[in-house]
């Protein structure tokens, strides 16, 4: 298979061509009730929702969560402010089903959902941000309206996808009300940030309307030496097209410059016998990040009833860095040193069409989608590791590394693209049996150049993926679902013989039920999921090549629910059990029946805000807990058992009609506890000590 960025350009000038002529036909009637809205025309109210009815972005309609036979998480912007959530990290702790953070604070969003690791499936708007595995991304969260959690098999609507599951990012777009915004905050470890948020509305619609958010901050790390500091601006406008035709565009830059946290090593437990804020590299040894995006989305209302809608992105990213790490298997006090350095050039293009209508046939109606999408990214990726001289934990000593040997440099270009045919059909009976038939067929491409030995590895394939649910809407509070779906992702790895490896498969059966209550204001649901991974890759133990180890299988159940149970009191509660999750198929003996790395049996999380007035004017107050059960990590013969632990959160504030104060205190006791590991199994990371942080903000 072969595209390239002429399909992009062809594709926006008739795009452009066809709003062109929409716009003069004035005379044209309004988009019919069924249509779906785009994100460009959605009017901001001061009161924010606290609970979402809809996910739209990974839906690609405007179909209600209790609805979709489907478990898909929102974190809304209350939430994430409720949240005081400075990463996506941070805002995705707590959701039902996900693990976040579990390598540490090394700068990146690292999350498990249902049992597999889905770092590299970030979407932004629903477009997928990146392909490749070694991911090395944060996305900046100030500029996030919601977060979607979609649990799961994706690929019949996304294409390539682990079957755990995807996060969307759904940014700020300009709305209907002029408004001017802006917030001070300042916290423990010598956190400082400014963010801004600015829309102006001319006409006071969201047409024609213009928008720009920013942050900038600053913070240390409860390690030594270790820091973070972040810039970010994204200006989006929406265009006036008339009413036929929307168009909205998004810029943004994003420069993040820091020292990943990286732990110390288990050394059968000895780690117990030093400071958690030790730090065994060097200072100013860190990561330069640029991150470039553009972006558009646009839809066409059609008289007889149909819509098109066309959503585009670039990305480029440019990491640069020389961090140190641990190097092979250490007893402390001795930790054995190397510097990683690394170079990665990245470019994404992403694009996503299809065309929507809705039919009523009375007691059956039914809504049907077609579309096409695709992408395309280059990766240019640069690494070689020296090693350094040792660390002594006992007598730590800064300012004096010294290369013992420079290792051999590798150089991959990295071509992979896709282009997948869907189709989804949704048909309500009766407003009571709801039945999901959806099917993709997906074509990719992999092209793995190795520069330095100037050789080259190519694989195409093809699959096909789908999805069937039945659910039925028992009233407007219960609507019990049954769901089967499966997904595919092409590998970068190469076996014993130099070719890459074959696809990963997943599959995935569901049953559970949606909940909703006080007037749609509580959404929840319960579920058991089946999930099989198939085809998973690892190192082989020499280091030289992949191997595909066969199986692995998660069974569980979840538990979910946010409320705005008054106009002053707002709920929400989680609840994960994960008796399965473990290898069950692999060519390494010793690795059958191992529980997958960081997976807790059991995880909860509870959290409540209350405001002591109607209109959520004066005074308000939260409190949370977050338990993570006991986990385990391991890699061959290195194991690290992780106990479990609780967290208690509280916050308290203020809000005045121009301006607001908060205070949080994260990890009110200031328990000291483990939160995960390294991917190699041989480090341990510790969790957030105490974070208290005080913000105050002004709007206008």
């Amino acid at each position: 298979m072969q595209f390239n960025l002429s399909f992009l350009a062809f594709s926006v000038l008739a795009i452009m061509a066809t709003a062109s002529h929409a716009q003069s036909e004035s005379d044209l009637e309004q988009p019919s009730g069924n249509q779906l809205p785009t994100i460009t025309t959605q009017a901001e109210t001061d009161e924010k929702p606290y609970v979402a009815k809809t996910a739209s972005a990974v839906l690609r309609s405007d179909a209600a969560l209790f609805e979709t036979a489907q478990s898909i998480s929102v974190i809304t912007n209350q939430q994430i402010e409720q949240k005081q959530a400075k990463t996506v990290a941070e805002a995705l702790d707590g959701v039902a089903g996900v693990t976040s953070g579990q390598y540490g604070r090394r700068g990146w969003d690292d999350f498990i959902i249902r049992g597999q690791i889905s770092s590299s499936q970030t979407y932004i708007d629903g477009l997928r941000v990146q392909a490749s595995d070694n991911v090395l991304r944060a996305e900046d969260i100030s500029g996030l309206e919601s977060i979607e959690v979609v649990k799961g098999p994706t690929s019949v609507g996304f294409g390539l996808a682990l079957p755990g599951g995807l996060v969307n990012l759904t940014t700020k777009r300009p709305q209907a009300e002029t408004s001017y915004k802006g917030a001070l905050s300042y916290g423990s470890y010598g956190l400082k940030e400014a963010t801004f948020d600015m829309n102006y509305a001319p006409n006071e619609s969201a047409k024609g309307a213009f928008r720009v958010v920013g942050r900038v901050s600053d913070q240390d790390d409860p390690t030594d030496y270790v820091y973070f500091k972040n810039q970010y601006i994204a200006p989006s406008y929406n265009f006036d097209l008339g009413d036929k035709d929307d168009l909205s565009v998004i810029a943004s830059y994003q420069h993040r410059k820091y020292i990943r946290q990286q732990g110390i090593p288990y050394s059968k437990g000895d780690y117990k016998n030093y400071s958690s804020s030790l730090f065994f590299g060097e200072p100013d040894y860190g990561y330069d990040v640029d991150v470039y995006r553009i972006g558009a989305n646009y839809a066409h209302y059609f008289d007889n009833d149909w819509t098109f809608k066309q959503n585009l992105a670039v990305t480029k990213t440019d990491t640069k860095g020389n961090a140190i790490l641990a190097s092979g298997t250490n007893i402390l006090p001795t930790i054995k040193r190397a510097i990683n350095n690394q170079d990665k050039q990245d470019i994404n293009y992403t694009l996503d069409n299809h065309l929507q209508r809705n039919f009523d046939f009375g007691k059956l109606n039914y809504d049907v989608m077609v579309g096409v999408d695709m992408m395309r990214e280059r990766s240019d990726y640069y690494r070689r590791t020296d090693t350094i001289n040792d660390f002594n934990a006992n007598d730590p000593s800064y300012g004096n590394v010294s290369i013992k040997k420079i290792g051999a440099p590798s150089q991959e270009i990295t071509y992979s693209q896709y282009a997948g045919l869907y189709l989804r059909n949704t048909i309500k009976i009766d407003d009571h049996w709801i039945i999901g038939l959806s099917g993709r067929h997906d074509w990719t491409q992999v092209e793995i150049d190795n520069v330095l030995k100037n050789t080259a590895t190519k694989n195409s394939d093809n699959a096909f993926t789908g999805s069937a649910s039945v659910m039925y809407g028992m009233n407007d509070m219960f609507a019990p679902y049954i769901s089967y779906s499966t997904s595919f992702m092409p590998v970068t790895d190469a076996g014993e013989n130099g070719t890459l490896l074959n696809p990963e498969e997943g599959k995935q059966a569901e049953v559970g039920i949606k909940l909703q209550a006080f007037e749609q204001r509580l959404q929840g649901y319960v579920a058991y999921y089946d999930l099989t991974r198939k085809n998973v890759t690892e190192s082989d133990a020499s280091g030289n090549f992949s191997i595909q180890t066969g199986e692995q299988v998660t069974q569980g159940f979840e538990a979910e629910m946010a409320a705005a149970l008054t106009e002053q009191w707002n709920v929400a509660a989680t609840y994960s059990y994960i008796p399965t999750a473990k290898i069950t198929e692999s060519v390494t003996a010793s690795e059958m029946g191992k529980r997958s790395n960081h997976i807790p049996k059991n995880a909860s999380s509870l959290s409540t805000q209350y405001y002591f007035s109607p209109d959520q004017f004066g005074w308000n107050i939260g409190a949370g807990i977050r338990y993570q059960g006991s986990r385990t990590a391991q890699r061959n013969t290195d194991f690290v058992y992780l106990p479990s632990y609780a967290l208690f959160d509280v916050n308290a504030g203020y809000e005045a009609k121009t301006w607001g104060a908060g205070l949080s205190i994260k990890n009110l006791f200031d328990k000291e506890y483990l939160v995960g590991t390294t991917p190699n199994a041989q480090l341990v990371n510790w969790g957030d000590p105490m974070m208290v942080r005080f913000n105050v903000k002004f709007k206008y």
